[in-house]
This record gives C-alpha cells, structure tokens and sequence, in this order.
C-alpha cells in the first residue's frame, strides 16, 4: 500500500511540474542570424529566439568576428535559418534598418555602419 501512494505522489508531482516548466518562446523557435562586412570580411551568425523581444545587437554580436574594439560594424544581414513565419527586424532609434522573412532573407545597410545601437526583434508573422 505505500507503494502505491507514492508511486501515485510521483505521478502528481511530475505532472505539476510539467505544466509549470518554462517554454522555449511564444513560437517554440529560434531564426539563425548573419551579419557580415564586406569590408573586412568577416561574417557572424547569431541565433535569436523567435519570441517578439527587443534585442541589442551588441549584445548579440559584440564578441563576435563582425565586432571592432567591441563595436558592431556590419555592411548586410542574412536570415539562414528559420521557419518560414519568421520575420526579424532591425531598427535604429524609430528607422527601421533592415526585415528579413521567407521572402527576402537578405538585406543591405547600404555599406558599412555602426550597429552598436541597433535592436533586432524576431517574431512569427501568423
């Protein structure tokens, strides 16, 4: 009999703890993110949840090859991996730099600029 009451405790406990478990993100994915200078060459890819959050490009690239002394400088974007309701864009104070989707899965800033106070958001266009 107490193998059966805590065997039916465990059940209980489990499955509370299952419902309560956090989710990846409101879409359950992740887009894979290039930025890359054509002036030095250097490219780096970035995964970004798919989850409509605001994200600081430094953040994301600031250690990465496409990063000066710590400053982003990028001169196109690429989404190369994502499902196909994914949109990311990135803006600068309320201008919109660049979006990306299945569509058009890359972008040029028109050469080389700073990023360093960029934003990228990636959500799920339904």
């Amino acid at each position: 009999m107490q193998f059966t009451n805590t065997a039916a405790l465990a059940c209980a406990l489990f499955s509370s703890i299952g419902l309560a478990a956090p989710r990846e993100s409101a879409w359950g994915s992740v887009a894979t993110v290039q930025l890359a200078n054509d002036h030095s060459g250097a490219n780096a890819n970035v995964n970004i949840p798919v989850d409509g959050e605001k994200r600081s490009v430094q953040e994301l690239w600031g250690h990465t090859a496409v990063a000066e002394h710590g400053l982003v400088f990028a001169s196109s974007t690429q989404l190369t991996a994502f499902k196909q309701t994914t949109s990311c864009t990135f803006t600068k104070g309320d201008k919109v730099e660049a979006t990306l989707n299945a569509q058009k899965t890359w972008a040029s800033f028109g050469g080389v600029v700073d990023l360093c106070d960029a934003y990228i958001v990636c959500e799920c266009d339904l």
